[in-house]
């Protein structure tokens, strides 16, 4: 007597998915669509030309002193604005030097100055016109803003 071969269900030519997974993949693709069409129609998401925020700006340059200060200078007038002593504005540090490499990439010298934005919800902006390239410094938390936001105190206590 023959025994016929139990089918191996590693084997199973059934090809048709469960039908709730192909449920699941057409409610995640409509799900999709509506978000992507609210985000369409409502702007939500939108991101807004902060230039048109800005409603202060001040030109700044900015040099490392040769015993690791950070010195802020008017552009205009070479006025120190603001110095932070060695080991200290580490977050000004940063955000600096991250402009500061697109000019060495770009073959910019560190001369062209930097410009610090106000926007009229308060957010603070640094941009480097030379590359286009900025940063919304609001993003990373308010005591690092708080170190730029003092080079805007004598704009923001002026008459």
């Amino acid at each position: 007597m023959t025994h016929a071969p139990l089918p191996n269900p590693a084997h199973s030519h059934d090809l048709h998915p469960p039908r709730g997974l192909l449920m699941a993949i057409g409610a995640l693709i409509l799900f999709t669509l509506i978000g992507v069409g609210f985000t369409q129609l409502s702007g939500a998401g939108h991101v807004t030309n902060w230039r048109a925020l800005s409603v202060e700006s001040l030109p700044l340059i900015f040099e490392d002193g040769a015993d690791g200060s950070i010195v802020v200078r008017e552009p205009e007038t070479g006025n120190v604005l603001r110095t932070w002593a060695p080991e200290t504005g580490g977050f000004v540090r940063t955000a600096m030097r991250s402009l500061a490499l697109q000019r060495r990439q770009m073959g910019i010298g560190s001369g062209p100055a930097f410009v610090l934005h106000r926007t009229e919800n308060g957010n603070l902006i640094i941009e480097d016109p030379q590359t286009s390239e900025w940063v919304s410094l609001d993003a990373f938390g308010g005591d690092n803003v708080a170190e730029f936001r003092k080079l805007l105190l004598p704009m923001e206590t002026a008459p």
